[in-house]
């Protein structure tokens, strides 16, 4: 320490600057490292989590749908009867003409032998040993994902393997109520590889991330390669992170591999029970956390440039008395100009090191103040818990709107939202669990609207929403109205519990129906009345009372 102080302070300068800048850059990349790590493991799990139950969602409701359409069609008296097969046979070709994932459609009689089937395949056929009949004749059956046996030459695979299908049949009663036939359906599994391209594309997505659909036995129905499909899956996937609904971990797989996981039950949907099917989901930790390696290695890199730069500059700039002087002099009338925010940290002599760090700190202080009217102002304007406009902010921003409106020829849409049953979440679930609701509510209505638009809480669970609109302001208006109602519809996920909830929203747009700020918000809130009265999950526009939407449609 002693031979250091002997040394020249540009020389001292210089190498402090060095190890001081060097050690900020490692400290930096180790912090920086292990907290980017763990939120973006957190995030990446979260996301394929959500990403497993979006399809166990999606394959129940599809699974539901067409379960009631052979249900609704075995109730035609044409195909219940067997009375006209020739009527019967038209039906079912039909439908499968406008529903090509069932691949076969056939009406059997009380023995099991099949008297009518889409293109006549299998007609004739005694097909009374199959599971179809066997369970289906004595209610609704739904069968597991399974080779073709009847049909495997009729239908080969794209690629030489064998067809496989889910069964969906239902008993046939004539009209004095008596057992009559069999109406049996093959769906063909190909439609959850179509689901899942369908419901995950252009969603950005890490790469490398693999879906799988397991059956309740642990047998592979849905791989990303078709080698995988029918073999049987070890993995325990039990961990903290689980929930009744869905969850992630990092877990092992045969491979060797780690990966973030995440797995959601297809527990059924509405009285469709589901089949025990489990969705997962995973991501290579080495893929998922390999731009943390990455950010690494450009601090530390970054961080020693800066250390040898950073020190000739200390070292040639040290030899100038009089110069951090003149930088605090220039640098206090810049200050004052409003050309900078900060004055620079000036080292030098004791004097001057005490004058710098004395202006800094008044330049501190008066940052912070000037800070905390700035933070005054934005809680004034501002709700606590979901960081949305107020009633107060609310005010003020239709004012300017308005202005903006009329200087651009524009149009305004006002709409006021209400979550529909909200009070029994806050009851089931606890206030804590209500408020996330709430936060969750306002994201998506952020994500609905654009970036000048004011999405403001007015209420408990009540929100307003002023968007500016184009010259075509009731469609517009209808447009982002419809697509909350979609974005509401996806599940909530909060407490390890799936909750669904509903929005009612009234309209009004400025300046088809009023000029008044309070008279649109009137207006619109006399609308959401309406929407409410007529069910949930709805909207309607001003004037147009007796035509309420529901998700999109008109009823």
């Amino acid at each position: 320490m002693k031979s250091f102080s002997q040394v020249g302070v540009r020389v001292q300068i210089a190498l402090v600057t060095a190890v001081l800048v060097a050690a900020l850059a490692g400290i930096m990349s180790y912090v920086v490292g292990q907290r980017s790590a763990d939120v973006l493991t957190r995030q990446i799990g979260t996301g394929v989590a959500d990403v497993a139950l979006q399809m166990a969602d999606e394959l129940d409701r599809t699974m539901w749908t067409h379960r009631g359409e052979v249900a609704v069609l075995s109730t035609l008296r044409a195909i219940r009867n067997l009375n006209d097969i020739d009527q019967a046979s038209e039906l079912i070709n039909r439908l499968q003409h406008e529903l090509p994932i069932f691949t076969w459609i056939g009406v059997l009689d009380a023995d099991g032998t099949v008297v009518a089937a889409t293109g006549d395949i299998l007609v004739g056929t005694d097909a009374s040993a199959r599971p179809v009949f066997e369970f289906g004749r004595k209610e609704m059956f739904i069968g597991d994902v399974h080779d073709a046996k009847l049909l495997a030459e009729k239908f080969p695979g794209p690629t030489g393997e064998p067809i496989q299908f889910v069964d969906i049949a239902v008993p046939l009663l004539n009209d004095a109520g008596n057992f009559n036939g069999v109406l049996a359906t093959h769906l063909s599994w190909e439609w959850a590889n179509t689901v899942r391209r369908n419901l995950f594309a252009g969603q950005g997505l890490h790469r490398s991330v693999d879906i799988f659909v397991i059956s309740a036995d642990g047998t592979v129905l849905l791989a990303p390669d078709f080698e995988r499909a029918g073999q049987k899956l070890d993995l325990d996937l039990k961990s903290a992170n689980d929930t009744p609904n869905a969850g992630w971990q990092i877990a092992r797989w045969p491979d060797g591999n780690d990966y973030l996981t995440g797995a959601a039950p297809a527990d059924g949907h509405l009285d469709y029970a589901g089949l025990g099917w489990t969705v997962l989901v995973r991501q290579p930790v080495t893929s998922a956390l390999m731009p943390v390696n990455d950010l690494r290695s450009d601090i530390l890199a970054l961080g020693l440039g800066l250390a040898v730069l950073f020190s000739i500059i200390a070292w040639w700039g040290a030899g100038f008395i009089v110069g951090p002087l003149v930088r605090i002099a220039n640098a206090a009338g810049e200050l004052k100009r409003g050309e900078i925010e900060n004055l620079p940290q000036v080292a030098g002599a004791r004097e001057i090191r005490t004058l710098s760090s004395s202006l800094n700190s008044l330049v501190v202080k008066l940052t912070e103040k000037d800070n905390a009217l700035g933070e005054m102002k934005h809680i004034a304007h501002h709700d606590p818990l979901t960081g949305l406009g107020n009633r107060l902010a609310l005010d003020v921003y239709f004012e300017h709107a308005l202005a903006q409106a009329n200087r651009q020829r524009s149009q305004l849409g006002v709409l006021v939202l209400d979550l529909d049953d909200f009070k029994p979440i806050n009851d089931r679930l606890g206030h804590a669990a209500g408020d996330e609701v709430l936060c969750e509510v306002a994201r998506r209505l952020r994500r609905c609207v654009r970036g000048g638009d004011l999405v403001a809480r007015t209420g408990g669970d009540e929100m307003v929403i002023v968007s500016h609109l184009g010259e075509n302001g009731v469609t517009e208006a209808r447009a982002l109205a419809e697509r909350i109602l979609n974005d509401i519809l996806m599940p909530f996920i909060t407490g390890g519990n799936r909750i669904s909830i509903n929005i009612s929203i009234g309209i009004a747009v400025y300046p088809d129906h009023a000029t008044r700020p309070e008279t649109l918000l009137e207006q619109a809130d006399q609308a959401l009345y309406v929407a409410k009265s007529k069910g949930k999950h709805r909207y309607v526009i001003h004037g147009d009372e007796n035509r309420a939407q529901n998700s999109g449609s008109r009823a």
